[in-house]
């Protein structure tokens, strides 16, 4: 099968005026209650099981053409929920996961996605693994809802047959393919940051250069707010018990997509469980590895290296980050009101105007 085209290079990433001097303390976005900005259009509306937001510059206030623009949007996000969801019954993806071992064809949007997940998988070592979706399902995160946690020789017969070399892909043909007829596929990790691109790319097929496009927290930003200023990123404290602002990240051209254990986890016998579970050894997350944001001029790929990275943990996710330049913010739980930061030296380049490290680009 031809593999997947990789992210564009580090140094296409740094465009003049992306670099910022400082983090902002304000996080207006999403936040209720905030003001409008006069001469921008605000779109909002549910999506894949969470809500979207969008906030576009148009050239004029053209009612008509907001009417339209909203619509159109709607369209576009239905269209990945009705590929990627495994919570519509009819949906491709689900269509995909009854199906046998024959080859078959696909979507140019499910192929896209499942190209870019494979190649994430292998440039992680599996930590990323659409194939997690069986066990997702046994530990009470699918469709079915929560249950009680796992015998042993259920978890372990379906570690035996998980593995992302279990789906094979080919972009050009659009071709997919399954070596087994119970593997089960689950792109939740990555479909709300595909997403954000495919509106992104919407808006900028239609003229739009200054948005910002959010989808269950995953966001993508490109020039600035209709008065002038550049488009500001709450990343989100991980506290379980509360809601608040970490840092504001001015972003421009760019995505940001964070993955954390702090908000989708049940409590079972007083112990927390996470909902991101690791393909490797099919239990969910315990080490102490809270959040982590990645930045990426897509955000259907910073979604997945958020994912992975969260996987991998502190240390092996830090390690992964730096040797391949991946621009990412981890906050590690000291306790559960303490954090603390580890920013790899391309985030530093990229939100604090240092300069590019020797060979990286």
């Amino acid at each position: 099968m031809a593999p997947a085209s990789g992210p564009p290079p580090l140094r296409r990433l740094v465009l003049p005026g992306i670099f910022v001097a400082a983090l902002f303390a304000v996080f207006f976005f999403r936040q209720p209650g905030a003001p409008a900005v006069d001469n921008e259009w605000v779109f909002s509306g549910r999506t894949m099981g969470t809500t979207y937001s969008v906030k576009v510059v148009p050239e004029n206030n053209d009612e008509a053409g907001r009417e339209q623009l909203s619509a159109v949007l709607q369209r576009v996000v239905d269209r990945v929920d009705q590929t990627m969801s495994t919570y519509i019954p009819d949906s491709e993806i689900e269509n995909f996961n009854r199906h046998g071992i024959e080859p078959c064809e696909a979507s140019e949007d499910m192929v896209t996605v499942i190209a870019e997940a494979q190649r994430v998988a292998r440039l992680t070592n599996g930590a990323f693994d659409i194939t997690v979706g069986a066990l997702v399902n046994l530990w009470g995160f699918g469709p079915s809802g929560a249950t009680g946690p796992p015998d042993a020789a259920t978890l372990q017969g379906l570690v035996a047959v998980t593995g992302y070399e279990q789906v094979e892909v080919n972009p050009e043909t659009r071709i997919l393919r399954k070596a087994r007829p119970d593997c089960r596929i689950d792109l939740s990790a990555i479909a709300k940051g595909y997403a954000v691109d495919r509106v992104a790319e919407t808006l900028e097929e239609r003229g739009f250069a200054g948005y910002m496009v959010e989808v269950g927290g995953e966001v993508r930003a490109s020039g600035r707010k209709a008065n002038g200023e550049v488009w500001r990123i709450g990343i989100e404290r991980p506290d379980s018990g509360g809601r608040s602002v970490h840092l504001a990240l001015p972003l421009a051209d760019l995505s940001l997509a964070t993955s954390g254990d702090y908000r989708n986890f049940v409590i079972r016998n007083g112990v927390r469980i996470s909902h991101t579970i690791d393909p490797r050894t099919g239990y969910p997350i315990a080490h102490n590895l809270a959040s982590v944001s990645v930045i990426h001029a897509s955000c259907m790929t910073a979604d997945a290296l958020a994912t992975a990275l969260e996987v991998l943990g502190p240390e092996e996710g830090v390690e992964l980050a730096e040797k391949r330049d991946i621009p990412a913010l981890f906050l590690i739980r000291e306790d559960e009101s303490t954090f603390r930061e580890v920013r790899t030296r391309v985030w530093k380049v990229l939100t604090e105007n240092t300069p590019l490290p020797a060979g990286v680009g």
